[in-house]
Order: structure tokens, then C-alpha cells, then sequence
């Protein structure tokens, strides 16, 4: 049964007259009345007696009159948040997304702040670990998206590649090495070093860095996190390797970052369950965090 003969039905009565129902629909007169006639056919009931032009509700219209209007105000409700979701913003949608813990301090308050001004009807659910859980969150459906370091470790994922961040060498705000407008790994001979846990990748790359120039890295602390080592930086322990992007979320910690040389760099990207596509509120999240992210790391 089609939505618009009982829209016109519940006009008809609410005005009093087809003529006033065809002005309320912005449709004509007549076919107000054809649409009186289909409904009553589709129903097999009588709804109206014709009197000299009026229409006179029946007992079985009066009967039927509350259900009807409740099937109406349903598909104005459903029709509403078609139209939301349409839009990608509707209180039905709770977005769930997954993030290094290490971009929660001020990086990602930021972007939810922005995105949630301009979807100020979804709910968003964020998760936080280290990047095998996140992708574990993914292929388990507990997160729609998530930001992984790639290459990712799992099949069944797809990404959308983002940034490439530079490594930076990490230090005190009263460090000598803050006048250098570039660290060379020669520059930390002798350094108390911050390092993030040997078995990462990122961190296969410094200990070759340091073994290609010919020395040891005198390492004070093994970290298990960017925001541990930034933290220990920050209180004097020494000055630590990480990259740049993560290094922004501590820019309110008395610390200062010089990028490296040579340049070992970090690609990140959001990525998703190849099994689901993703939502429009999804998308709209990824465009606005890659812009926001990319432009973090300008110049």
C-alpha cells in the first residue's frame, strides 16, 4: 500500500474537504479524490459517503482512522531517517573507529571536535590499542575503521593510504642539539637514548641506522609506546626516535623535535574490513582525519 494514499486520506480528514487536502499536497482536486478511491479499493471499505461533492467519513473510517495515521507519522519517521542517513548524519549511526593511543591526547580530541560540529547527530565509539589489536578490532567488526601503520599484518583488510611521517629525533627544550636544524645518527654517539621496543619494525631501522655509522646506541629505556617516550624525554631520561605525526600529540610537553638524517620514514593509513564496505559517515571521517593529518605534517 502505497504511503501516499494514506497521507492524502489522513489530509482529507484533518482539512475537511478534498479541496482544501489538494491545497495542503500541492496536487489537484481530482487527484485527491483518485486517491480516495484507490485506497477504499485496496482496502475493500467504503471510507467516504459522497454527499452533493462532500465527503463524509464512514464508521469503518473512524475506526480505521487512528491506524491510519499511525502508519503515516511511521513513514514520515522512517522517510526522516532515510533522509539522515542519506546524509551520513543520523542518530542511528554509531561510527566506531580505532586509533593508536598515542594519537589521543590532542590530535584525535581535535578531529572528533570537528567532525562531530558537522555530524552533530552520530555517536562515535573510539577504541585505542596497540596496531594487531586494531586490526583484530577490524576483522571482528567491533571497529568500522581504524589507523594502522602499513604495510598491515592481516589479510582481509583494505587500506586508504594517508601520510608518510619522517623520523624525529625527540629531546629536553634545553637540549644542546636544539640548535641543529637536523640530527645525524653520528650526532647521538654517547646520547642516553628512548627507545621504542626492539621487536618493531621502526626500530630494526634505527639499531641499522646506528650499526651503518659504526657504533652502539647507548639505551637507557626500552619504551612500548610514543607517548611513554615522549614522556621520559620530557623528564630529562634522554632523547628518543619516533615519528613525526605521533610527535605533535606532546607538543604542549617541554620537549622539541628535529627531523633525522638520514630520513627513515613511516607510512600510515586508515583501513577497513574488505567484507564491508564502508559507511557514508565512515568516508565523510577518513577525508576530514587524512586532511587534518596531512596537514599536520606541512611545512
Amino acid at each position: 500500500m502505497q504511503l501516499g494514499l494514506l497521507e492524502t486520506f489522513r489530509s482529507v480528514i484533518e482539512t475537511g474537504s478534498t479541496q482544501a487536502a489538494a491545497a495542503h499536497l500541492g496536487i489537484t482536486q481530482s487527484a485527491v479524490s483518485r486517491r480516495i478511491s484507490q485506497l477504499e479499493q485496496e482496502l475493500g471499505l467504503d471510507l467516504f459517503l459522497r454527499d452533493r461533492g462532500r465527503l463524509v467519513p464512514t464508521k469503518e473510517c473512524r475506526l480505521l482512522q487512528g491506524q491510519i495515521f499511525g502508519l503515516v507519522d511511521r513513514g514520515a519517521q522512517l522517510a526522516n531517517v532515510a533522509r539522515e542517513l542519506r546524509q551520513g548524519n543520523s542518530t542511528a549511526i554509531t561510527l566506531r573507529v580505532a586509533v593508536p593511543g598515542s594519537l589521543t591526547l590532542s590530535i584525535m580530541p581535535g578531529i572528533l571536535r570537528d567532525f562531530l560540529a558537522q555530524n552533530d547527530l552520530v555517536q562515535v565509539e573510539l577504541h585505542t590499542g596497540p596496531y594487531d589489536t586494531i586490526e583484530r578490532m577490524l576483522l571482528d567488526e567491533r571497529a568500522e575503521v581504524g589507523f594502522l601503520r602499513i604495510p598491515i599484518q592481516r589479510p582481509g583488510l583494505s587500506v586508504t593510504p594517508v601520510i608518510r611521517a619522517r623520523t624525529v629525533c625527540v629531546m629536553p627544550d634545553d637540549h644542546p642539539l636544539t640548535a641543529k636544524s637536523e640530527i645525524t645518527v653520528n650526532d647521538l654517539r654517547g646520547e642516553p637514548l628512548i627507545l621504542l621496543g626492539r621487536m618493531r619494525a621502526p626500530r630494526r631501522e634505527i639499531d641499522e641506522t646506528f650499526w651503518t655509522a659504526g657504533f652502539k646506541p647507548q639505551v637507557r629505556v626500552e619504551a612500548h609506546s610514543v607517548m611513554s617516550a615522549c614522556s621520559l624525554v620530557a623528564a630529562g631520561l634522554g632523547v628518543t626516535l619516533v615519528n613525526e605525526l605521533m610527535a605533535h600529540d606532546y607538543d604542549h610537553l617541554p620537549i622539541t623535535h628535529r627531523p633525522m638524517s638520514p630520513a627513515l620514514s613511516h607510512n600510515f593509513a586508515f583501513a577497513m574490513s574488505t567484507e564491508t564496505p564502508l559507511s557514508q559517515t565512515a568516508q565523510a571521517f577518513v577525508d576530514l582525519s587524512s586532511a587534518r593529518l596531512q596537514a599536520l605534517l606541512k611545512p
